[in-house]
């Protein structure tokens, strides 16, 4: 487990309901890196909405917007769109190999932005910054979002893509037996969702899953944690998003939606990056709690000092994000055969 300095462990985070206990840790006096505080003032001092004041078109837009004016991600020798036609619906995915001939290990990427917003376009950066830190072959997914397509669409096209990625990753130079799943956010829950789906149905094609802050319960109850009012995730957008994903109260309690809730024995190795100073701290907490205590191999790399969604922040504004990447790296890498 990878830790920041300065931020001693106290007492228990409170247990998540439908979870194992959680590890014995607690983040309530976890304290922002420079590099995370630095920017956490800048989005201040910019007067930046909240995504329950924006609503869902102009978060859209926004984020649409902000990623536009960021730093391209790095070169990559071979980048193409391909769409998967599957069930009456077409699923898109941008596909990113580097260059060489050697055969490589494919990522699926699910993206975040709270089940409603962000694109294979928002991810371009992070995706060419992935594919070269590996190296590997990244099909990105833009899975349908919500509220237009809610529970349990984006689990779907996760599940397709990781199918069709296994179909077809030879023709790419693609390992077949080293498919991995890497999701952050809303997109780690759809990712571990649909691992689940697919063990369940007998097809155990992913070699290792990659869950970078995930989301592993839906109840809309404040979190434990004290950066649940600050930017980049409040506890009030947090449930916004929920509103949007589960409009109907029936799914809150189904596993699919809740990670937390579902069986864990069978899944494949998972690697889990937290944020130390994120509302959804205590809840990877518990799902790698979880996975543990079912006999799940977990390598959990906390950062007490990052904030929520700094494994895909460009390093030029957040440099650790650039350590974290190197961690994801080399766990596609080293993905063992299933």
């Amino acid at each position: 487990m990878t830790t920041t300095p300065g931020s001693p462990a106290a007492a228990r985070i409170p247990q998540q309901s439908g979870g194992a206990a959680p590890l014995p840790l607690s983040l309530a006096h976890a304290r922002r890196d420079p590099d995370a505080e630095t920017l956490v003032e800048q989005v201040h001092a910019l007067g930046v909405p909240s995504l329950v004041e924006l609503g869902v078109q102009a978060a859209r837009a926004e984020v649409a917007d902000k990623c536009r004016q960021l730093p391209p991600g790095p070169e990559v020798d071979d980048v193409w769109d391909e769409t998967i036609d599957t069930a009456g619906r077409s699923i898109s995915v941008r596909i990113y190999r580097p260059a060489g001939t050697e055969t490589l290990p494919v990522v699926v990427y699910l993206h975040g932005g709270g089940w409603v917003f962000g694109t294979i376009a928002t991810s371009d950066a992070f995706c060419r910054r992935l594919a070269t830190a590996a190296p590997c072959v990244v099909v990105s997914v833009e899975y349908r979002l919500a509220p237009e397509h809610p529970f349990p669409a984006g689990i779907e096209d996760a599940q397709e893509a990781i199918l069709w990625t296994a179909e077809h990753a030879s023709g790419w130079d693609g390992d077949a037996e080293r498919i991995v799943v890497v999701g952050d956010s809303a997109g780690a829950n759809l990712g571990t969702a649909a691992v689940r789906r697919l063990v369940d149905a007998g097809r155990p094609v992913v070699a290792r899953q990659i869950l970078a802050y995930p989301g592993t319960r839906v109840g809309r109850e404040p979190s434990a944690s004290p950066y649940g009012n600050d930017w980049p995730l409040t506890d009030a957008e947090r449930a916004w998003c929920l509103e949007q994903y589960l409009p109907n109260a029936a799914d809150r309690t189904n596993p699919a939606a809740a990670p937390l809730l579902a069986p864990a024995q069978g899944l494949p190795p998972t690697t889990i990056l937290l944020a130390g100073c994120d509302p959804l701290a205590g809840e990877g907490l518990a799902y790698a709690e979880h996975l543990l205590t079912a006999g799940v191999s977990v390598d959990l790399h906390l950062y007490t000092g990052q904030i929520h969604g700094f494994l895909t922040v460009d390093p030029l504004f957040l440099p650790r994000s650039e350590e974290a990447l190197g961690v994801v790296a080399n766990a596609v890498r080293t993905a063992p055969t299933p």
